[in-house]
């Protein structure tokens, strides 16, 4: 009996629910990660070994790149300046 597409099969299962659950960005990349992972072991135990190297070297570029895009994202939202709704009463 074989482990490798079990394994990789409860890692892309895992990987989907965490990433459908969690509400925070950067939870969301790691669990989306994990899926990966997973698909990255499924596409080895079915012997396409040379698309699973290629997958292996790009996914984490990949990553890196959604990690940084989000980061940035949550840095515009944090100094974005606040502006109130309520008019200033100038007569006294």
């Amino acid at each position: 009996m074989e482990f490798l597409p079990i394994v990789a099969a409860g890692c892309c299962i895992l990987g989907g629910i965490g990433t459908i659950t969690h509400t925070h960005n950067i939870n969301k990349i790691i669990m989306f990660a994990l899926l990966e992972s997973g698909l990255i072991g499924l596409i080895a135990s079915f012997y396409y070994l040379d698309v699973a190297i290629v997958s292996s070297i790009l996914e984490p570029i990949a990553t890196l790149i959604l990690l940084l895009g989000v980061l940035k994202y949550e840095y515009a939202l944090k100094t974005k300046k606040k502006y109130s709704t309520e008019v200033p009463v100038l007569t006294k």
